[in-house]
């Protein structure tokens, strides 16, 4: 008797087998057999059953892709580029604290390199160092924020919660706009446009006449350093290289000039200088090196560590300084020539060059002997942020279970044909149709 129960449950099967979930459905009404109650239940049920799993799976991906979007808004850029030039702007960022106090030190020292000297011009080379580094001295993120803030009627603190409050791509996009509006265009007040409408008018006024005055002497002097031209330059008349007891007249005479005068009376480093000076690689820095040994900017120490260098050292040197005044300009590469104690430090001023540009007589300017420490390797800033990881992480999460998902669904149909037995789904499904459409009478 206990044989014949048993072989009666297993000839029953399981509840959940797909043959007795077929039978079950053949016993439910079909939509139009229900009233319209009932059938209006019935479509909500499927419209929000069919909808559930794609929009949840749509939810999980969309959310890996906002985050991932958000997480390189927050990559350190300064690691994004090449790691000297980030040193390069975080030693003109660390010159002050905040933006005003960046902008004050910034507007001050422009206006002492363009105010005129006794007998001497302005300094324009240093004034258009100044300008190029400008961004970097006041940081744009934080000199657009104190505009921002400015323009909001708030406090810097206050703003700076208010932007990073809001979402990245919104917060780049306004402080580029106060950016834009500060610095990008012409002010309807005043007669320049970018970095200078931020200068003082007596500044702007003096740069505007300085380029009037000196610009046309930049030509020839240019033309001399490069080997073009054969002829003696007055360096009192470029801007920055005067001194006092000059009287207006500093004459660096050119290469074929002082092989005659300085070889024949044994004044041996010019005369190697000046030889240097037929080599197309070394000659414009041998003429830089001759220039700053007479208007004083190379000091002793350089100077008898040059005298006691080889033909090979001498014209390595030459070579390093062809490069810095590529990089920057012939004044600049004579005036930074001062940074110079050993022709080691040439190759160093080489490297800092390439990586200020322009900006390099500003830093040496700032900075003295230590900006040669800027071009020195240097701890990387790390790529990826702690805000940046925590949104990749969670990013991946939701990969995860987007997949999830999709590995649940195969393995549920793989699982219903291996063992006949209806899946999850399937059994929520039948157990809805009884209950919202009912069974036939």
């Amino acid at each position: 008797m206990v044989l014949a129960a048993q072989g009666g449950l297993l000839a029953r099967g399981s509840r959940h087998d797909l043959h007795r979930i077929a039978a079950r459905s053949r016993r439910v009404r079909r939509p139009r057999e229900a009233g319209w109650p009932r059938r209006a239940l019935w479509a909500l049920w499927q419209a929000a059953a069919s909808l559930m799993r794609p929009a949840v799976f749509a939810a999980l991906a969309g959310g890996a892709g906002f985050l991932v979007f958000d997480g390189i808004q927050h990559l350190n850029s300064e690691a994004a580029v090449p790691e000297g030039h980030a040193r390069v702007r975080h030693a003109f960022s660390s010159l002050a604290p905040d933006a005003a106090s960046a902008v004050s030190i910034w507007g001050s020292e422009l206006d002492a390199a363009m105010r005129p000297q006794a007998e001497t011009p302005p300094d324009s080379a240093l004034a258009d160092s100044l300008i190029a580094a400008f961004e970097d001295v006041v940081g744009r993120e934080r000199f657009s924020s104190m505009v921002w803030a400015d323009a909001n009627a708030g406090s810097i603190q206050e703003a700076e919660a208010v932007l990073r409050a809001l979402p990245v791509w919104v917060r780049d996009r306004e402080l580029e706009a106060a950016w834009a509006q500060q610095v990008g265009g012409a002010q309807a007040d005043m007669h320049a446009s970018g970095v200078l409408a931020l200068a003082s008018a007596t500044a702007r006024r003096r740069i505007e006449r300085n380029a009037r005055l000196y610009d046309a002497a930049n030509q020839p002097a240019a033309a001399v350093f490069a080997g073009h031209e054969q002829a003696a330059l007055n360096l009192a008349l470029l801007p920055g290289l005067m001194r006092e007891d000059t009287h207006g007249e500093l004459w660096l005479p050119s290469d074929r000039d002082a092989r005659q005068t300085y070889c024949p009376e044994g004044i041996a480093l010019e005369c190697a200088l000046a030889r240097i000076g037929s080599d197309p690689r070394a000659g414009q820095g041998a003429r830089v090196l001759r220039a700053a040994l007479l208007t004083g900017h190379a000091g002793e120490a350089l100077r008898s560590a040059l005298a006691a260098a080889d033909a090979q050292v001498l014209r390595a040197v030459a070579s390093e300084m062809s490069t810095v005044a590529r990089n920057t300009a012939n004044i600049d590469a004579i005036r930074l020539a001062a940074l110079l104690e050993t022709p080691q430090d040439a190759a160093r001023l080489r490297r800092l060059s390439a990586q200020a540009g322009p900006r390099t007589l500003a830093l040496a300017h700032f900075q003295g002997r230590e900006a040669l420490e800027v071009a020195n390797a240097e701890r990387p800033t790390p790529l990826v942020t702690q805000a940046a990881r925590d949104r990749f992480i969670l990013a991946g999460i939701l990969v995860l279970l987007a997949f999830g998902m999709v590995l649940a669904a195969l393995v549920s149909a793989f699982s219903v044909r291996v063992s006949g037995k209806a899946g999850l789904g399937q059994r929520i499904d039948i157990m809805m149709r009884e209950l919202l459409l009912g069974r036939k009478a």
